[in-house]
């Protein structure tokens, strides 16, 4: 249990403070090998953002629990694919800059990522404590946050292929644009949505 909470402390400094020591340290954390790592971290941030969702969507009624479990599947399917396809994008552009291919690198640093939306929740809880709520606040709350991890990615990509700062965050939030108007995966939020809505009586 140690072990694991050093692991997880370590991986977490990595993503969030120093970036640049992924590419070589990433290998000597047990935790952060293994798919469940990604798993768990997409599971927390898809509950955080439904929770979160579903705080800033008074009243609140037996309809929110099929808000909320909606939202969890809908929110958890694109913590899955969209790392996938936004380092796709980044890893074509990078390479158009004559970088070699780090895709499995940066895919796992992308869903290691992902975590920065569980602060989503909590964000939410003190927003409807000030009286701020409303689903128009969640989807702005929502944008911000993926411009943070946009953020948080360019970081990434800046020392995993060695770029400079401006192609980093310009290709980052690119790759960010693209992939929200990829059809699958808008079509999949789309649809997911829509349940959310109808299992919430909106």
């Amino acid at each position: 249990m140690r072990d694991f909470i050093f692991d997880l402390v370590d991986l977490l400094e990595i993503l969030f403070l120093e970036p640049f020591r992924y590419l070589d340290e990433i290998k000597e954390i047990p935790f952060a090998r293994r798919k469940i790592s990604n798993w768990s971290f997409s599971i927390i941030s898809a509950l955080s953002v439904s929770a979160g969702m579903s705080l800033l969507s008074p009243p609140y009624t037996i309809g929110t629990i099929g808000f909320l479990f909606f939202g969890f599947i809908a929110n958890l399917i694109i913590m899955r694919f969209f790392p996938f396809f936004i380092c796709v994008i980044l890893d074509f552009y990078a390479q158009g800059k004559g970088r070699d291919a780090k895709v499995t690198f940066l895919l796992q640093f992308s869903r290691h990522t992902i975590l920065v939306f569980a602060i989503f929740a909590p964000i939410s809880l003190i927003l409807i404590s000030s009286g701020i709520y409303g689903r128009g606040i969640g989807i702005l709350l929502l944008i911000a946050h993926f411009l943070l991890y946009g953020y948080m990615l360019g970081r990434g990509v800046k020392y995993i292929y060695d770029l400079k700062n401006r192609d980093a965050f310009r290709f980052a939030y690119l790759a960010l644009f693209f992939t929200f108007i990829f059809p699958l995966l808008f079509n999949i939020y789309t649809a997911s949505s829509i349940l959310q809505s109808i299992s919430g009586g909106f």
